[in-house]
C-alpha cells in the first residue's frame, strides 16, 4: 500500500514539475534570437560593452539573472517594476534594498517608467553598473543603450540614438 501511495505522489510531483518546465519554457525571457542578432549587427560595440558590463547581472540576452530583466517582454518601458523584484530573492536581501533605496534621488518615485530613450539613458548613465556608477564614458553608455534598444525591438533611427534624438525614440513593449 505504501509503495502505491509513494508512486502516486512521485508521479504527481513529476507531472507538476514537467508542467512547470513547459510553462517556463513557453515564456521568452530576454531578447529574441532575431532581435539579438540584429542588435549585434547594428550595435556591435554596444553588444560588446553590454557583455562586459551588464550581462553578469542582467544576462547575455537581458533576461535577468541577479538583476531585473532589461530586454524583451515585460522589461521596458516598465522597468524597474515591482514584479521583477518580487520574483528575484536577491532583491529582498536587506543590504540590497538599502543600497537601492540610498541610490534613488531624494523625492524620486520608487518606480518610474521609461517613456523614451533619453529617460533610459539618464537612468543607466547615473546608476549603472550598480556598484560602479559613472564608470563609463558617455559614448559607452550610448553604445549600450543602442544595443539594448535594438535587442528589445524598439524602432531606432537609421543612424544611432544619441543626445540629439533620444527624447524622440519612444520605448515600446515587444
Amino acid at each position: 500500500m505504501f509503495a502505491r501511495i509513494h508512486r502516486t505522489h512521485v508521479g504527481a510531483a513529476l507531472c507538476l514539475l514537467g508542467a512547470a518546465a513547459i510553462a517556463c519554457a513557453g515564456t521568452q525571457r530576454g531578447g529574441t534570437v532575431v532581435n539579438m542578432a540584429n542588435a549585434n549587427s547594428k550595435a556591435a560595440e554596444g553588444g560588446k560593452l553590454f557583455g562586459q558590463k551588464c550581462a553578469s547581472c542582467h544576462g547575455q540576452r537581458g533576461e535577468g539573472i541577479t538583476a531585473p530583466a532589461i530586454i524583451g517582454y515585460g522589461a521596458l518601458p516598465e522597468y524597474p517594476k515591482e514584479s521583477s523584484l518580487a520574483n528575484n530573492p536577491a532583491f529582498n536581501d536587506p543590504s540590497e534594498l538599502k543600497l537601492r533605496e540610498s541610490s534613488r534621488p531624494a523625492g524620486a518615485p520608487k518606480r518610474e517608467p521609461f517613456k523614451n530613450a533619453q529617460d533610459l539613458y539618464n537612468y543607466i548613465s547615473e546608476r549603472m553598473p550598480l556598484r560602479e556608477a559613472h564608470s563609463m564614458r558617455p559614448e559607452e553608455y550610448w553604445a549600450i543603450l543602442n544595443f539594448m534598444l535594438v535587442a528589445h525591438g524598439v524602432a531606432v533611427p537609421s543612424a544611432v540614438v544619441s543626445a540629439s534624438n533620444a527624447s524622440t525614440v519612444v520605448l515600446t513593449s515587444p
